[in-house]
């Protein structure tokens, strides 16, 4: 196991590693010819972290990050990989990421899989993805060397909303830093919002989806989101019963139905909400699909 070490080292004390606490972050599973995978985690927590007390898997064999005692500040991104020479040519990593170079790291499958990051001392998982290449932007046809993005990390892990392509100006991935498709805006509201209101689905990294936001439902809750155009002709159905929890987002690339690009102009986006008392409450919201620029 070899690891870099790019990061400012200090005299810390580590603590014990929660579920959450860190959470994958990003992930290239389908690399370009000559390149390999790698996955970014964020430590999110407060804690400054052990990285020898972690281990990664795919759900059938799991490996040690390193034996090294590594320390992972608050706040901070790491990287692990299968070369990690390969990984700090082609991406331009800050000085102060770790990036670590996991021996016999374990292989993500092209089209779907899963990677889980577990506590060493007791098998405990501390985030889990179980991924799949049809969560990538769906104007990109080469999937090849295009990582996948998480778009907050306050959201589940496991919500394919909460996922899309790294944009093509980042070189479709940003290993050490901020996601090109990172959201500030990805909160959740007291109202029902989406989110920006002008939206350019063209992978620039800019305002590439709109995302719908229904704020906290009691348990048994269910949504459906609609979208027409200004002729009141329904062009996609966005959401369809889908149960809600406490945050609740749902991302539209601007594409209807039949997964084709829809025209510049305006939409409207009509939301249902069916609480387990049989009312129902409503909400309609304009978006502009700006398509020119795709």
């Amino acid at each position: 196991l070899i690891c870099l070490m790019m990061f400012v080292a200090g005299v810390v004390h580590a603590q014990e590693i929660l579920p959450n606490d860190i959470v994958i972050n990003e992930m290239l599973f389908n690399p370009e010819k000559n390149g390999f995978d790698y996955v970014e985690c964020y430590n999110k927590s407060a804690k400054q972290i052990h990285l020898n007390s972690l281990m990664i898997g795919n759900g059938s064999s799991v490996r040690p990050l390193t034996k090294d005692s590594l320390i992972i500040a608050a706040h901070s991104f790491f990287v692990l990989t299968a070369d990690k020479q390969w990984l700090t040519t082609r991406y331009n990593i800050p000085l102060t990421v770790a990036v670590c170079q996991v021996s016999s790291f374990p292989s993500f499958p092209d089209d779907e899989g899963t990677i889980v990051l577990l506590r060493r001392s007791d098998t405990i998982e501390i985030d889990k993805v179980a991924y799949s290449s049809k969560w990538h932007f769906e104007m990109i046809q080469q999937q090849e060397g295009v990582a996948l993005e998480r778009i907050s990390p306050d959201f589940a892990s496991q919500d394919k909303n909460n996922w899309t392509s790294a944009s093509e100006s980042s070189g479709y991935g940003t290993p050490g830093s901020t996601n090109s498709q990172f959201r500030a805006d990805a909160i959740s509201d007291k109202e029902v919002s989406v989110l920006p209101t002008v939206f350019s689905p063209d992978n620039d990294g800019q305002n590439d989806f709109a995302q719908v936001s229904i704020p906290s439902a009691e348990p048994g809750s269910v949504a459906n989101a609609i979208v027409y155009n200004t002729l009141g002709r329904q062009v996609r159905y966005l959401i369809k019963n889908a149960v809600l929890g406490i945050n609740n987002r749902f991302t539209w690339d601007g594409y209807d139905d039949r997964s084709k690009k829809l025209p510049t102009g305006i939409y409207i986006i009509v939301i249902q909400v069916f609480d387990t008392k049989g009312s129902v409450r409503r909400s309609k919201k304009c978006v502009v699909l700006n398509a020119q620029k795709t």
